[in-house]
């Protein structure tokens, strides 16, 4: 799977902003706070970029899931759909599809129940969108494999929240999760927690532990070490109750 890659988050009176911005923007302008002029301001400064939202919403949410479900080659979650090294991932992935023939793997040997509980993990500790807890189940249901909102909150209780990014945090982007070690890096501190299963396959032909063995957190402020976590589970949870008797999912990460 090759994805678009992120855009770069815009940037206002030397501040970032996103499309989260728009939404504040608006209110201010609906109140009279802001002149229209203004308005026009931000909308111009805001998404500066092609690629999908700047932060950690439901395409580049999934984005990062592909690569750590194994089906995307190392920097398909995180490298900005403006740098050059997403051109070299579609080439790459082109050259690894004729050696995964090669080699025989299959989807059926990379989608696992293991990759799908190491898709969630990363999910908790990245805070991604609540809409993975729709696609996630909807790409293990081709392979056969039952996920349901119980096993995002089992794994959510056990795994702690390491990264806010937009729309949690106003200056962290996808970008910097890039420029801090990308979902490589996220994986690798995972395996080394005990948190990720690194025996699970991927579209390189190797484990995720084997692809990771390099792999570091460049910045501890954007993708902090476990015993720093921002909370002890993850950035999603389930709740169950009169309100919702089959169960919701809040962001608690937001």
């Amino acid at each position: 799977m090759v994805c678009a890659g992120a855009m770069l988050p815009g940037r206002h009176n030397g501040k970032k902003i996103d499309v989260v911005t728009g939404g504040a923007v608006i209110s201010k302008s609906l109140l009279g706070e802001i002149s229209d002029e203004e308005v026009d301001e931000y909308e111009r400064d805001m998404c500066p970029t092609c690629g999908s939202c700047a932060g950690m919403f439901t395409a580049n949410s999934m984005a990062c899931m592909s690569e750590v479900l194994g089906l995307g080659l190392p920097g398909n979650g995180t490298v900005p759909a403006v740098y050059s090294e997403r051109t070299h991932i579609a080439r790459h992935s082109g050259m690894k599809i004729m050696e995964l023939v090669r080699k025989n793997i299959r989807p059926s040997d990379i989608l696992t129940k293991a990759a799908f509980d190491n898709a969630i993990a990363v999910d908790m500790m990245l805070g991604c969108s609540t809409n993975t807890a729709l696609h996630l189940p909807a790409i293990a249901g081709e392979m056969g494999i039952e996920l349901s909102l119980k096993d995002f909150g089992e794994v959510s209780r056990r795994t702690p929240n390491i990264c806010r990014i937009s729309p949690y945090s106003a200056d962290t982007h996808i970008v910097d999760l890039y420029e801090a070690g990308g979902i490589q890096a996220v994986i690798r501190q995972g395996i080394d927690a005990g948190y990720i299963d690194g025996s699970c396959m991927t579209v390189t032909g190797r484990t995720l532990d084997e692809t990771t063995k390099n792999a570091k957190v460049l910045n501890s402020e954007v993708i902090r070490p476990f015993e720093q976590a921002y909370s002890p589970n993850g950035g999603l949870d389930v709740m169950y109750g009169s309100l919702a008797p089959d169960g919701c999912l809040c962001k608690v990460a937001g």
